[in-house]
């Protein structure tokens, strides 16, 4: 009986032991849920991706997203722990909350950040002994530019980049002043920069100098930006699906010339139309200088031509003009014609990407097509580009990796705004007058003349801007592919053996359809042309690397890599012209746009060129505890296109770094703190980065003699060096052979950079607050110039080694994060400054560069000026005009003297909000559109004040304008000194206030024309960029399709500050005196959706 007791006591604990358990299990159920969130970064308010998170003291967890997003179920009273490689992990409890905001900072002590390097070396940013900057690929895909390069101004400490408002126009690229090398995947490559699609970028990483591209030898003799393509994927499931729309329409003009619509063309108030060939009264290759506008009856371009009757124009001068064409009022009927004629652009760009991730592989699939139309009418472009990247792993010691991008640009037009009448500028703004109507020019055939003659104001050298734009035709057609495969094989953990090879190829047709009774220089007797200007450039490199690192003794760390390289280029191109047409040409007849309907024989030229470079490499690292690094690099490059026996050169660097932060207990404040040094010796061969369309006559130069040039990469011998003879058509299309003017030298050196830098990053308060600066001092030379020959010699001039510059500059980033707060507002703040000045170091006779002494910087400008008094001011002649000086005079400096870039990011809960202001300051330029404008009679400045009142004397035939200045009044003449135009005879010359009247045409033309008075300041800042982003909450997208989705609101080129505006002297970012015509700058707005499923 005790015992069935007992057996019944036990089997009711146990039952009622089932109850509590079940009803645990139960409560504990019912008080799971879900939290989702967001990480992103303290230092730039990214989102980071691959984010361990864990409930604490569980497996339970996920891995954030691609935009750092996350779902993971938890209960309200357990911990989540969040934790990712370089930053500091966290615990945050859970409570009630639903939805966590996650700010992640570095962490002090790992700050194991890595950066690509040369050849595509990965390494320890912290530990390394040069300047790099690195940019995330996806801080460049929101606010878009049509050119991928032009969105990384402001965002490099060092790199300048003048962005070209022109379809496929080049950016001007300036890293310390020279142009760098572009690099994929650790791979040189070819790029036009128009290739390249910002959505397969994972990141680009400016190497500063040869100190830190050395390896690439005299390719990397200025620097590099590396481009790291995008892999696989890092989305939890292994596979990812994305979809990124950007959307942008330019609207409002930033800058435009301001011009007056009160006078029309013609001369010192006096103008009849009677052919447009000079039969009238200035009515050939006029100027804006003619009668205002009135109603007055004056014969036009569209009147009626009346055979029977002279008619008679009397203007107020006492000029008088008879003529058949009837009179009709002259009114101004062409207001505002350029922003009448251009047009709201756009830009659009979708990308699809399909990317896989397992133990052993990754894939990644991607396709992008943009489409641009420009602002001028009927111009455009579009791209497509086709990328894919691979990797497998075949064991745990063999990898195979590979990328592919193929890129294809076309259109059937591109604009030409450079000056001449191929521009839309030159013929509405500058010589184009508000005679005629933007409306009426539509309809651009004469009738009963269709596709012979269009129909315009002037048929000497203008041109109809409809029948430029839709006629006139220059068609672009250009294939780019590059890639590469790799090979990695550990044997045993110390030692990896790469083997890669990489190719790079572009293939380019462009065409020009220069219609019948079109005009421009050298082409006056308007009987049309056809041209194809063909280019193709194939170039492989292989290398192999062997690379062994070794720890000893728990205290030194050894890298060592050693391998070799293999360049071949090969570069063809053909550049086929009719001279004339038999045929007229046109969009009516474009079958007549051929070689066969030449009017004279056809002009055709050719240049081939073969580059082949044998490299041998080295790099050593070597670290003490982690605190003190020694860096040291070597590269032989024999290069078949120098001398034999000359063609073999070594490339050294060294660099250090000592990190004090390791090495010593600093006060708390101090997060991290690092010096380093570098120092590179690298030479470079006898190359020219880029080609145009004829070098066989000039290596960029343009054969037309009107318009543009479009130049290509090359990258390969420039022949200046060659003694060979040239064929080019002399008299009546027949060659004639020519020898160099200039006498070789077999001697002659390669030019060579020796560069030194120092620097300092400094970090405070656990590094929210950093500062990295950077100092270089660089000689380069002996530069190769032509030393002057006597004649009898029998050469122009000799190529001598000799010259030296100097380089120096300082570059400072500063990040901080004012504010950070976990579950509310990061605001985080990049500023880059930097300036750099080049001086004349050495001359090959210790005298100098014409005007530039030793120790002078080389940018300082001189060019047109006037004679002034002692006390400063204009001496004017006997005609009331000031009188230039014969000798050009120092008017500034070209470069600017800094620039800056500053960037705002705020991220609030789902909202991300980048603001950039950037710019330039110092240095000077001519302004050109306001030299043209001036002397042209377009500038509105011209019916301004005084200006204004003078203008309408020259129209009655008074001369009333008195300049400012003096004359002299003795009669004694300027005497100076011949070579610096400094006045020499002060003493006998005797001064008395201008009061010379002159017709206002007159005078400036004369002071216009000179440089001095057209010089502007390059000091601009812009609001560059406005970007609003909102990530929509995962809690939403888990009842979609969508795994994560953001709508960003973008902005660029919002705003601009600068002396003049009517020009954007942004695009001016390298030495350039003169501001040559450009499209207006317009405002850019529009959305991007980005979307993961």
């Amino acid at each position: 009986m005790i015992k069935n007791l007992l057996l019944k006591s036990v089997r009711s604990r146990r039952l009622w032991g089932m109850v509590l358990m079940v009803a645990l299990v139960s409560h504990w159920a019912g008080a799971q849920t879900s939290v989702s969130g967001k990480i992103i970064s303290s230092e730039d308010g990214q989102p980071i991706p691959g984010v361990n998170i864990l409930v604490k003291g569980t497996s339970n967890g996920t891995i954030s997203n691609a935009d750092g997003t996350f779902i993971v179920s938890v209960s309200s009273n357990d911990v989540l722990v969040f934790s990712f490689v370089g930053f500091e992990t966290q615990e945050v409890p859970v409570g009630n909350q639903s939805v966590l905001s996650i700010t992640m900072s570095p962490d002090a002590k790992q700050l194991g950040e890595v950066v690509v390097t040369a050849l595509g070396i990965e390494k320890d940013k912290s530990k390394i002994g040069y300047a790099t900057q690195e940019v995330k690929g996806g801080d460049l895909v929101k606010a878009r530019e049509p050119n991928a390069i032009n969105s990384l101004v402001g965002k490099v400490a060092g790199l300048t980049i003048g962005a070209s408002p022109e379809i496929l126009g080049a950016p001007v690229i300036s890293l310390r002043g020279r142009a760098p090398l572009f690099v994929v995947d650790g791979v040189p490559i070819q790029s036009d920069t128009w290739n390249l699609s910002p959505d397969d970028i994972e990141s680009y990483t400016v190497l500063k100098g040869p100190t830190a591209s050395a390896l690439y030898g005299s390719r990397g003799i200025d620097g590099a930006i590396i481009i790291t393509t995008k892999r696989g994927t890092k989305d939890n499931r292994g596979f990812s699906v994305e979809f990124n729309s950007s959307n942008m329409w330019e609207n409002g003009f930033l800058t435009i010339p301001k011009v007056q619509d009160q006078y029309g063309p013609g001369d010192h108030g006096r103008y009849a139309f009677g052919d447009g060939r000079g039969a009238g009264l200035y009515d050939s290759d006029y100027d804006i200088w003619g009668p205002p506008f009135e109603g007055q009856l004056i014969p036009q371009y569209d009147g009626i031509v009346d055979p029977n009757n002279d008619y008679v124009t009397t203007f107020p001068s006492g000029t008088t003009y008879t003529g058949n064409i009837v009179p009709t009022p002259w009114v101004a009927r062409g207001k505002d014609n350029l922003q009448r004629f251009l047009e709201p652009g756009f830009l659009t760009t979708n990308n699809v990407s399909v990317a896989a991730s397992g133990e052993k592989y990754d894939l990644r699939f991607s396709y992008t097509h943009s489409y641009q139309k420009g602002q001028v009418p009927n111009t455009k472009l579009n791209s497509d580009n086709f990328n894919v990247s691979t990797g497998f792993d075949f064991t745990n010691n063999l990898r195979f990796e590979s990328n592919l991008n193929y890129n294809r640009q076309y259109t059937p037009n591109t604009p030409d705004v450079v000056y001449g009448p191929n521009s839309m500028i030159y013929n509405i703004i500058i010589w184009g007058g508000a005679d005629w109507s933007m409306d009426d020019m539509k309809n651009y055939w004469q009738e009963g003349k269709e596709g012979v003659q269009q129909i315009y104001a002037d048929y000497t050298r203008y041109n109809n801007p409809y029948f430029l734009v839709n006629e006139w035709l220059r068609g672009h057609y250009k294939t780019d592919v590059y890639g590469h495969m790799a090979l990695k094989y550990s044997p045993i953990k110390e030692l990896e053996i790469m083997g890669r090879t990489q190719v790079t190829t572009y293939n380019l047709l462009r065409d020009e359809k220069f219609p019948y009774s079109a005009t421009t220089y050298g082409r006056e007797q308007a009987k049309g042309d056809y041209r194809e200007d063909s280019r193709e450039l194939f170039e492989n490199n292989s290398d192999l690397l062997v690379t062994f690192t070794k720890d000893f003794m728990n205290q030194f760390n050894v890298v060592a890599t050693a391998g070799g390289n293999l360049r071949n280029m090969d570069y063809r191109s053909s550049y086929v012209t009719t001279d004339y047409l038999n045929v007229p040409a046109s969009s009516l007849n474009p079958g007549s746009y051929s070689f066969d309907n030449s009017l004279n024989p056809v002009k055709a030229f050719n240049f081939n060129s073969k580059t082949s470079v044998y490299s041998w490499y080295y790099s050593m690292d070597f670290n003490y505890k982690n605190w003190l690094n020694l860096a040291t690099t070597g590269r032989w490059d024999k290069n078949s296109t120098l001398p034999s026996g000359k063609n073999l050169y070594f490339f050294p660097s060294v660099n250090a770094s000592f990190i004090a932060s390791k090495a010593f207990q600093l006060p708390e404040i101090i997060s991290f703190l690092k010096v380093r040094a570098g120092f590179a010796a690298v030479k470079r061969g006898n190359a020219i980065a880029r080609l145009g369309p004829i070098p066989s006559v000039s290596l960029t130069g343009n054969p037309l003699g009107y318009g543009s040039t479009y130049t290509t990469p090359y990258d390969g011998n420039d022949f200046i060096n060659s003694a060979v003879y040239s064929t080019p058509l002399v008299f009546n299309n027949q060659p004639g052979a020519y020898y160099p003017n200039t006498l070789t030298n077999p001697n002659l050196q390669p030019y060579e950079t020796v560069a030194q830098e120092v620097g300092l990053d400094i970090r405070f308060k656990e590094n929210r607050f950093g500062l990295d600066i950077n100092y270089f001092n660089n000689i380069d030379g002996p530069k190769i110039s032509s030393r002057p020959l006597t004649e009898s010699t029998g050469y122009t001039g000799a190529l001598v080694n000799g010259e030296k510059t100097q380089r120096k500059g300082l570059e400072v980033t500063l990040n901080a994060t004012p504010v950070s707060k976990p579950q509310g507002l990061t605001w985080n703040v990049l500023v880059n400054w930097a300036s750099f000045k080049e001086t004349l170091k050495e001359t090959p006779d210790g005298k100098g560069r014409g005007f530039i002494g030793i120790g002078d910087r080389v940018d300082k400008y001189y060019a047109g000026a006037f004679y002034k008094s002692p006390d400063g001011q204009l001496i004017n002649d006997a005609s009331g005009r000031p009188i230039r000086n014969n000798v050009a005079q120092y008017l500034g400096n070209l470069n600017s003297d800094w620039s800056w870039g500053i960037t705002n990011r705020f991220n609030y809960r789902n909202w991300a909000l980048t603001v950039q202001m950037d710019g330039r300051v110092g240095g000077v330029i001519v302004n050109y559109i306001q030299r043209q404008t001036f002397r042209g009679g377009r500038h509105i400045e011209t019916v301004q004040g005084a200006m204004g009142e003078a203008r309408y004397q020259d129209y009655l035939g008074v001369k009333s304008w008195v300049g400012p200045g003096v004359v002299i009044s003795n009669g004694a003449a300027i005497e100076f000194d011949p070579l610096t135009g400094a006045i020499t005879n002060y003493d006998e010359l005797e001064f008395a206030p201008n009061t010379n009247a002159t017709f206002l045409q007159d005078w400036i033309s004369r002071y216009y024309q000179a440089e001095e008075f057209n010089i502007m300041s390059r000091s601009f800042a812009k609001l560059r960029e406005v970007t609003l982003t909102y990530n929509i909450p995962s809690s939403i997208l888990s009842r979609t399709f969508m795994k994560t989705a953001s709508i960003s609101f973008v902005g660029r080129n919002l705003l601009y500050f600068a002396e003049k505006k009517d020009m954007d002297i942004d695009q001016f970012a390298g030495a350039n005196s003169y501001a040559e015509l450009q499209s207006p700058t317009l405002r850019r707005y529009g959305f991007n959706v980005n979307v993961t499923f």
